[in-house]
C-alpha cells in the first residue's frame, strides 16, 4: 500500500530550527545557488496547488526565505529550494544560502500532525547522515520548516542512470543508513518509510537518510497512527499486514535491507512489487535471494541483506548495532566472528530443565513472565567459567538472570558477583549500543533469559514492573560509582 504522504523525494526532508553544528561537516556542498539567483524558475506544467504559494515568494520565521524551484511534492505538502535572504556568514545561527523549504499543502487533516512529528523527530536527532534542520514556522497559513539541501538528489534519482553499482557502494549505504538508524532507535524513534526516494545523496559518495514525516515511538499500538505506514515495496511483512503490535526496531531493519536490495539489482521495488513475498509459510524471506539478480557480489555482502529480509522478525537481528558492528568490521578490513551470546541464545534447552527451574524460582512476577507462551525461546543455560561476554566486545543482548551467580570483571579485576534473582545484567550496552564495558563470566551453572535490543525493548515495555526494576537497578549501580577527584582529574 503506498502512504497517502510524499514518494517524490529530492528532499523529503524534516525540519525545524536546531542548535546549529559547532562546525559545517567536512562534506559540506558548494552552495548551489549563485549570490544572486536572478529571477525565480518558472513554475513546472503541472496541475497547480491552490494551497502552495508561489514561485518567488518570501516567507519568515527567524529568517527570511525567497523560493525558486520546487523539488518534490507529495500528498501533504512539497518541497522547495529557497534562498536565505538574511544569510550572514558572520552569524554560527545563521542557515546557508542555499535551503530546502519543506510547505504544507493544507492546515487541514493530518498535514499538520506529520510536519510537527516531523520537526519534533528532527529536534531530537543530531547526526551527519541526518539532514541539519535551520528553522520553521508552523503559524499562520503557511507551515513551513527548513533543512539543509542535498543537490545530488535522491538514491531514486540515480538509480535508472547509474547500471551495475560497486559493491563498495553498497556498503557504504548500509552503513550511513544503519549509522543514522543507529541514532533514531536511542533516541526510540523508529523511522518507518526508508525507501531510495528518502535516501539522499550527500555529493562525496556517502548517503542522508531523510523524511521523519511517519516516525514513531519505538512501541506503537493500533489507533496511533493515522493509516499504514510504509511504502509499496519497502514496507516490512508486519507493515502490509498493518500488525502495528509486531513494529519494532526490526521493522526499519527490513526496510533498509530492501533498499540495500534495490540499490544492488537496479530493481525500484515500488515498481516491482510482485517480487515481494508474503508469508505463506514456506517463504524465509521477503525478497528472492541476491544472487538471482547480481551474481558478482560477496556472499557476505549477500548474507547481511538477506537477514534483514527475514518474513518473520524474530529471526532478523534485534538492533542496528548488531549489523552496523558488522559492516564496520567489513569496512575495516576485519574479520567478523558468530557472536557466542547469539549462538548461545539459539541453544535448544529442554522443556523438562525449564519446568523444573521455574519451580525453583522465588519471584511471582518472575515466574508468571517465565510461564508464558512463547518466552521458553529465551532461556540459555551457561556452564561453569563460560564467558557470557567479554570486555569491548560488540554483543548486544541483555541478561535477566534466574539461577546462579555471575563474576563481573574489568582489565581483569573482578568488580563484583551478581546472583540476585531477577536481575539485569549487560542492558546498558544493549540500550545504548556500545561495546561491552565488563567481562561476565559464569560461576557454576548460571541460568538467564537473554534478550536482543529488540526483545528487551518489548519485554519491558509489557512489564512496566520489571522495566521499573531495571531503573532501580541502574541508579543502585549509578550511585556505587565512585566521586570524580577533580584535583586528580580520574
Amino acid at each position: 500500500m503506498d502512504l497517502p504522504h510524499t514518494d517524490d523525494a529530492t528532499t523529503e526532508m524534516a525540519g525545524g530550527s536546531s542548535k546549529p553544528r559547532a562546525q559545517d561537516r567536512a562534506h559540506e556542498l558548494p552552495d548551489p545557488t549563485p549570490a544572486d539567483p536572478g529571477p525565480p524558475l518558472a513554475e513546472p506544467a503541472a496541475k497547480p496547488d491552490p494551497t502552495m504559494p508561489a514561485f518567488g515568494t518570501e516567507l519568515r520565521a527567524r529568517f527570511r526565505y525567497k523560493l525558486y524551484r520546487k523539488l518534490g511534492r507529495g500528498a501533504f505538502g512539497s518541497v522547495f529550494l529557497a534562498r536565505c535572504l538574511d544569510r550572514d556568514p558572520r552569524r554560527d545561527d545563521c542557515p546557508p544560502e542555499s535551503v530546502a523549504l519543506k510547505i504544507l499543502g493544507s492546515r487541514r487533516g493530518k498535514a499538520s500532525e506529520l510536519l510537527k512529528r516531523e520537526l519534533s523527530a528532527m529536534l531530537a536527532l543530531e547526526h551527519d547522515r541526518i539532514p541539519r534542520v535551520f528553522d520553521w514556522n508552523l503559524e499562520g497559513d503557511t507551515a513551513f520548516v527548513v533543512m539543509e539541501n542535498f543537490p545530488s538528489g535522491s538514491l531514486r534519482d540515480v538509480m535508472p542512470l547509474q547500471g551495475a553499482v560497486e559493491e563498495e557502494a553498497i556498503w557504504r549505504l548500509l552503513a550511513d543508513l544503519l549509522s543514522a538508524l543507529d541514532v533514531a532507535h536511542r533516541a526510540s524513534l523508529l523511522h518507518l518509510d526508508i525507501k531510495p526516494a528518502n535516501v539522499l545523496l550527500d555529493g562525496n559518495g556517502g548517503y542522508v537518510l531523510t523524511d521523519f514525516g511517519v516516525s514513531q515511538a519505538s512501541r506503537i499500538e493500533r489507533g496511533l497512527l493515522p493509516f499504514s505506514v510504509g511504502s509499496r515495496g519497502y514496507q516490512a511483512p508486519e507493515q502490509r499486514q498493518e500488525r502495528f503490535d509486531r513494529y519494532d526496531l526490526r521493522t526499519d531493519l527490513w526496510s533498509v535491507g530492501a533498499t540495500a536490495w534495490a540499490m544492488a539489482t537496479g530493481l525500484n521495488l515500488a515498481e516491482r512489487c510482485e517480487l515481494v513475498r508474503e508469508d505463506d509459510g514456506n517463504a524465509i524471506y521477503g525478497l528472492p535471494a541476491l544472487s538471482e539478480f547480481r551474481i558478482n557480489l560477496s556472499p557476505e555482502l549477500e548474507e547481511v541483506i538477506m537477514s534483514l529480509l527475514h518474513l518473520d522478525p524474530a529471526l532478523r537481528p534485534g538492533s542496528v548495532a548488531e549489523v552496523l558492528a558488522r559492516v564496520q568490521a567489513k569496512g575495516n578490513g576485519a574479520e567478523w566472528g558468530a557472536d557466542t551470546l547469539a549462538a548461545a541464545h539459539r541453544s535448544n534447552v529442554s522443556d523438562a530443565e525449564i519446568d523444573e527451574l521455574i519451580e525453583r524460582l522465588v519471584d511471582p512476577l518472575l515466574i508468571s513472565i517465565c510461564r508464558r507462551r512463547g518466552f521458553r525461546g529465551y532461556f540459555v543455560k551457561f556452564g561453569d567459567g563460560e564467558v557470557m561476554c567479554a570486555e569491548g566486545e560488540k554483543s548486544y543482548y541483555a541478561l535477566l538472570l534466574l539461577q546462579g551467580s555471575v563474576v563481573v570483571s574489568r582489565n581483569g579485576k573482578e568488580l563484583t558477583r551478581v546472583s540476585r534473582e531477577g536481575s539485569f545484567l549487560g542492558e546498558v550496552s544493549t540500550l545504548a549500543s556500545i561495546p561491552r564495558t565488563a567481562t561476565m563470566k559464569a560461576a557454576g551453572d548460571v541460568w538467564a533469559c537473554v534478550l536482543n535490543a529488540a526483545e528487551l525493548e518489548r519485554f519491558l515495555t509489557c512489564n512496566p514492573a520489571m522495566a521499573l526494576r531495571v531503573i532501580r537497578f541502574m541508579a543502585y549501580r549509578l550511585s556505587k560509582i565512585p566521586p570524580i577527584d577533580e584535583k586528580r582529574g580520574d
